[in-house]
């Protein structure tokens, strides 16, 4: 299917330096953006909590208000102001629906803190723990705020009893809303997550008897079966190393909203929480792993084809990385952890549709060797613009589907792809091509200098000798 004639003949070599003007008015511009305004980072970076929040879908619900009841919540629990707290539409298309079946609207509610408990809180817990478990017991506590506390006793205890005994702790310090597993439930729960993840990859691509695939439904209930056997397991089991997690942020959210919104809200779905320096360490590692992937493909590159085209498609690389980071840092979307996984996406959906412009253009130097560069080039861009153009655009459809029908945090993995989509095919055609024809005149000056030096030196000599 063609929807672009095979005898097009687009001059795009002599629009190079208009398109090098406006790349490098587009990633100056980002990189300004970038540096100037800085990236809205989500809470996989920048560390702090979000809540995923349910109210019903035919009562409408003001944003403002509800960012408004939560900042204050948190304010007066921390006993300060300006806490930062944002709220952003987490619709999930049409299977937006309750429990019960009803029409919901869901919310996502961002805010900088890990933890609605303060250090003197911490302080007094332990305190009532070591209090009626004693003065041996050990307990641990994240250095960043979190709510998370580890425990460990002098001696092994029963399990069920000292669940029961630090549910009564907490709860009689206003604590209602809590979890507690030790290190023993945790390794027979890990053993049933392994034994569903090793039979479902068994199964992956499997049929039955009658063609249709095998799926996971029983594999699930299954799972579940075994979630719940690991309690009788624990009972008469010892163990000296416990975990309680205190929801407090869950709970707190969800008693404001109730008392705010009353019949209008639902529910608190999900609550998330990281530490700043395991979001700084997630940032680094993810820009480091763009960074490699690019490295890989410059050798990859000269390895595949010739050192000339690896400069462009590279140049090309980085440059739809910085555009659409920039972007982001410009509308303030939130820069998360799928963000960078669109971000890979980009540079191998960029390279993807590069090298196939690159591999025409090899071909075509070979099939019409000697005839200038600059047509060649516009030979071989012509020649595919057809396929770059029908796979960008169906590439993009499925993209805005899922945009559109996603909904949530999916949104910004969607928009980053779009950017990268269009950005990406802009690239191969006017930033990676031309490059190749700045370096192919680069080579050729570089090597008639060397048999100039050659020459020169050979002629030297023989008039020395004469």
């Amino acid at each position: 299917m063609k929807f672009i004639p095979d005898d097009i003949n687009i001059d795009f070599m002599g629009k190079r330096k208009a398109a090098f003007g406006l790349s490098t008015v587009l990633v100056v511009g980002s990189l300004i953006a970038i540096f100037a305004m800085g990236l809205n980072l989500g809470i996989d970076f920048a560390g702090g909590s979000s809540v995923i929040v349910s109210f019903k879908a035919d009562q409408p619900v003001d944003r403002k208000a509800l960012e408004a009841t939560v900042k204050g919540m948190v304010d007066k629990k921390l006993g300060r102001t300006g806490t930062a707290v944002s709220v952003q539409d987490f619709s999930a298309g049409t299977s937006d629906t309750g429990t019960d079946g009803q029409a919901v609207k869901r919310f996502l509610i961002y805010t900088e803190v890990t933890s609605l408990i303060s250090d003197d809180q911490r302080n007094k817990i332990a305190g009532a723990l070591k209090q009626q478990f004693g003065d041996k017991t050990r307990i641990d506590v994240p250095a960043e705020g979190a709510d998370i506390f580890y425990l460990t006793f002098p001696q092994e205890v029963d399990i069920a009893s000292r669940y029961a005994a630090l549910r009564g702790t907490y709860s009689g310090l206003g604590y209602k809303k809590i979890s507690v597993t030790s290190d023993t439930e945790q390794q027979f729960s890990n053993e049933c997550s392994e034994w569903y993840a090793m039979v479902g990859e068994e199964r992956a691509g499997e049929k039955n008897e009658d063609g249709s695939d095998m799926g996971t439904e029983d594999l699930d209930a299954q799972y579940e079966s075994c979630l719940a056997e690991v309690q009788k397991k624990l009972q008469g089991k010892k163990d000296k190393r416990f975990q309680v997690n205190v929801e407090e942020l869950k709970a707190e959210v969800e008693k404001e909203l109730a008392a705010a919104f009353k019949a209008q809200f639902l529910s608190v779905d999900e609550s998330t929480s990281v530490s700043a320096s395991v979001g700084s360490d997630l940032l680094n590692n993810g820009l480091l792993a763009v960074l490699y992937a690019i490295i890989g493909i410059l050798i990859y590159i000269t390895l595949r084809f010739d050192f000339r085209y690896a400069p462009g498609a590279v140049v090309a690389l980085v440059h739809d990385v910085v555009f659409t980071m920039g972007i982001f840092a410009i509308f303030q979307l939130k820069f998360s952890l799928p963000i960078i996984a669109a971000l890979l996406t980009i540079v191998g959906y960029s390279l993807n549709d590069t090298i196939v412009v690159l591999d025409r253009v090899r071909e075509t130097f070979d099939a019409y060797r000697g005839r200038d560069i600059g047509e060649l080039l516009n030979r071989a861009v012509n020649n595919t613009l057809s396929r770059t153009v029908l796979t960008s655009v169906t590439t993009a459809l499925v993209v805005a589907a899922i945009l559109i029908l996603g909904g949530g945090l999916i949104a910004d993995f969607a928009w980053a792809l779009i950017i990268g989509i269009v950005i990406g095919t802009y690239s191969s055609v006017f930033v990676a091509t031309p490059l190749v024809y700045y370096m192919d005149g680069y080579l050729k000056r570089r090597e008639e200098a060397l048999k100039a030096g050659s020459g020169g030196g050979g002629n030297k000599k023989a008039t020395a000798s004469a």
